[in-house]
């Protein structure tokens, strides 16, 4: 899917291939901060690299691109009945807050709804209010069923 960013540049959303591995590494090899929150993305090579394995086993990911790069990354992450799915999302640093995370999400919302997810959920840092406006401008609401001082909790219902 074509979109066009806040600066009315295009880039693209599309499914995760097996081909796209090594670039979605290289992503990760240069996003910046690492580790911030939650440990996430590992900060350390190697265990990246087995972090971005494992989503990529268990999760449905959609890659953001612009000339031939990888610039987000989404997953999807069903539980074992398919009814709730985790959902992670990282944007490098250099294309952050001009869409390409509200188009990413979307794209998240849109295939958990095809896979018949009924909520769609989210851990993010209490003081990360950027994170918080975008999802909430997406259709997340805060749950209270995770609601620590560092850390809240979003949800969205599908369907």
């Amino acid at each position: 899917m074509i979109c066009i960013d806040k600066n009315r540049q295009p880039f693209e959303v599309n499914v995760f291939e097996l081909k796209d591995v090594s670039l979605l590494k290289g992503m990760y090899d240069g996003f910046s901060p690492k580790g911030r929150f939650q440990g996430l993305p590992p900060v350390d090579k190697a265990d990246c690299d087995t972090w971005i394995e494992k989503l990529i086993k268990d999760g449905r990911n959609y890659l953001a691109w612009r000339e031939g790069s990888i610039i987000g990354h989404v997953a999807v992450l069903p539980d074992a009945r398919n009814v709730d799915a985790e959902c992670l999302i990282f944007v490098d640093q250099f294309n952050r807050g001009i869409g390409i995370g509200t188009a990413l999400i979307r794209t998240a919302i849109k295939q958990a709804e095809e896979i018949r997810i009924k909520l769609l959920w989210l851990i993010i840092d209490a003081h990360n209010i950027r994170a918080m406006r975008l999802y909430n401008k997406c259709g997340f609401n805060f749950s209270d069923k995770h609601n620590w001082e560092s850390e809240r909790m979003m949800s969205y219902h599908c369907g």
